[in-house]
């Protein structure tokens, strides 16, 4: 009798890079004649990114906001999250809220940036928002992480990465209780925030992550991987900063 494998793939297995050209996606599901029907297309990728200096992406945590996101410019490229645009626009934006990708494509955030949405999003707004390449259904800041790890970037530097709440009352997102963001009442780690940075560390071996924040959660520090760091707002500064494309 045949042997079958039934073990199932580690999805942190290490990933080697490609360039990416676009990929297959379901368009929609119908059943017919009682069978599950997915109709497919193939989406190009219309983005065409090339990795330039250092990839920074921008959590929306209250470790970043004394922290001037305008210094960032001339060195790499920002990746950033949901309503990020409001007060700095990055190279690229990502939201996988059905709210605020509609948002997204009315305030037309897609003429002074690239945006990233989930497929579905993508079709509701008639192609004005782009696919997240191989999109690991993850939250916004770990699809940004993931996005500039598919572009080529080898350095990616996370800034406003919090990894949990504060707490009754506490500010916990910069942009919390305005609109599409509620109440955080809370004080706990964000399980998912720190399963999907892990899980990015492992599928992408050859790229350096580093943490910026000047009091990181003692989880968080003592994440085990070489291609994992942690550095003060002033060590980013200096360390980054003055190195030019």
């Amino acid at each position: 009798m045949k042997k079958i494998n039934l073990q199932r793939q580690d999805p942190d297995a290490p990933i080697e890079w490609k360039k990416y050209e676009g990929e297959e996606v379901i368009d929609r599901m119908v059943i017919r004649q009682g069978k599950k029907i997915e109709e497919r297309s193939w989406r190009d990728d219309l983005v065409k990114a090339e990795p330039k200096g250092n990839a920074y992406c921008i959590g929306n945590g209250p470790s970043r906001k004394n922290f001037d996101l305008n210094t960032l410019k001339g060195t790499g490229q920002v990746y950033g999250c949901n309503a990020l645009y409001r007060d700095f626009m990055p190279d690229f934006l990502f939201s996988v809220d059905r709210f605020m990708s509609v948002k997204i494509a009315e305030d037309k955030v897609y003429e002074k940036c690239v945006c990233y949405a989930p497929n579905i999003e993508v079709m509701r707004s008639k192609g004005k928002l782009n696919l997240i390449p191989w999109n690991p259904h993850w939250i916004s800041g770990s699809v940004a992480c993931h996005t500039a790890a598919v572009h080529g970037h080898k350095n990616i530097y996370l800034i406003g990465f919090d990894f949990r709440e504060f707490g009754k009352d506490q500010l916990n997102n910069i942009y919390q209780d305005t609109d599409f963001y509620g109440p955080r009442h809370s004080d706990t780690i964000f399980e998912a925030w720190l399963y999907q940075y892990r899980s990015l560390c492992k599928r992408r071996p050859y790229v350096n992550f580093t943490v910026v924040h000047d009091s990181p959660p003692d989880y968080v520090t003592a994440i085990p991987f070489t291609n994992h760091k942690v550095l003060s707002y002033a060590e980013f500064n200096d360390k980054v900063l003055n190195q030019k494309i």
